[in-house]
């Protein structure tokens, strides 16, 4: 399950940066002249664009042309091979900076599915580089959001193969409530954007697995669940039966 990224900047901003922007990690890049690299007015000046829910950000196959910074909503990841298998890698929310996956090739490797209505910010990838080159601030702020993606495989990896079902699933509840909290939800009660389809894909079990998990946790006073809707009744029990 992703874990948030969060970053604040001790910089004092000399502009000011438009409503949902002030944590954002690539704000240097659509904003210059908040950073004072630009007499330009401070405005959005990347272009945004709204992704109905079952539509693609991109799909695999597309050249990289631009990165896509997820400012609200949330999508799965999902990596297919030549037979047909899919894998969901992950669910990113608010925040999150979608299509690394195409930097080494130069095209997508993995599909992204708007799992709501989401709205992305557009970051055209060669005004990316040309930032890397000339603000060393923003490309350290762009080579950690590289790392945690790479991160992430790295936890799906341990959760897939070291993890039983009940571990897996308290892991997966856990790190979506560590990220309602990081975009300012309630990491208590919440509602679940995926299917138990996709949870059970992600996860690397069977539906009805998933289902009985639920269940059993349910039974414990652990969580209580109404089809999508969570609620987390004991967080740290959760949090102890995840192993984090």
């Amino acid at each position: 399950m992703d874990t948030p990224l969060v970053f604040s900047s001790s910089r004092t901003w000399p502009g000011t940066l438009p409503s949902g922007c002030e944590r954002c990690a690539l704000a240097r890049l659509c904003h210059a002249a908040a950073d004072g690299l630009s007499t330009a007015p401070v405005s959005a000046i990347r272009c945004r664009r709204l992704v109905r829910r079952g539509e693609p950000v991109f799909r695999a196959g597309d050249a990289l042309q631009n990165l896509y910074e997820l400012r609200s909503g949330s999508v799965k990841v999902r990596v297919t091979n030549r037979a047909g298998l899919e894998q969901i890698t992950g669910f990113p929310s608010a925040g999150a900076l979608l299509g690394v996956d195409a930097v080494e090739t130069g095209t997508h490797r993995c599909d992204a599915i708007a799992l709501e209505d989401s709205m992305v910010c557009i970051l055209p990838f060669s005004d990316v580089l040309a930032k890397c080159r000339d603000d060393f601030v923003f490309a350290q702020q762009f080579h950690r959001l590289i790392a945690h993606d790479i991160d992430q495989y790295r936890r799906l990896l341990l959760t897939l193969g070291c993890m039983k079902t009940e571990e897996r699933v308290a892991d997966f509840l856990i790190g979506m409530s560590d990220q309602m909290s990081a975009n300012g939800y309630s990491p208590h009660v919440f509602t679940l954007k995926m299917t138990r389809e996709d949870i059970a894909n992600h996860l690397g079990m069977k539906v009805e697995t998933v289902c009985r998990v639920l269940g059993r946790l349910q039974e414990a006073s652990l969580v209580n669940v109404r089809r999508r809707q969570l609620e987390i009744r004991d967080v740290e029990a959760l949090r102890q039966m995840s192993c984090g």
